[in-house]
């Protein structure tokens, strides 16, 4: 598996948390489209952590969440530190 659509399906912060750790280890997927869902700056949080150990994600969707500003610069964080 290497694209994931969850396009519009009401993933909240406790289902990004559930992404994100799969995130962590996992070794295959590139692409992740997560749009139109109910992500906060919470789940966008844990996304970022995730952001900063995965090393095949290249694609990433996010946008129609509800992730704050606070959110987004927490994954510009982890964008400047992922390798």
């Amino acid at each position: 598996l290497t694209t994931l659509h969850l396009l519009g399906n009401q993933i909240s912060a406790d289902g990004a948390k559930a992404i994100a750790t799969a995130l962590m280890t996992n070794q295959t997927l590139t692409t992740l489209q997560l749009e139109y869902n109910q992500i906060s700056a919470d789940g966008a949080k844990a996304i970022a952590t995730a952001l900063m150990t995965n090393q095949t994600l290249t694609t990433l969707h996010l946008g129609l969440n509800e992730i704050s500003a606070d959110g987004a610069e927490t994954i510009a964080t982890a964008l400047m530190t992922n390798q």
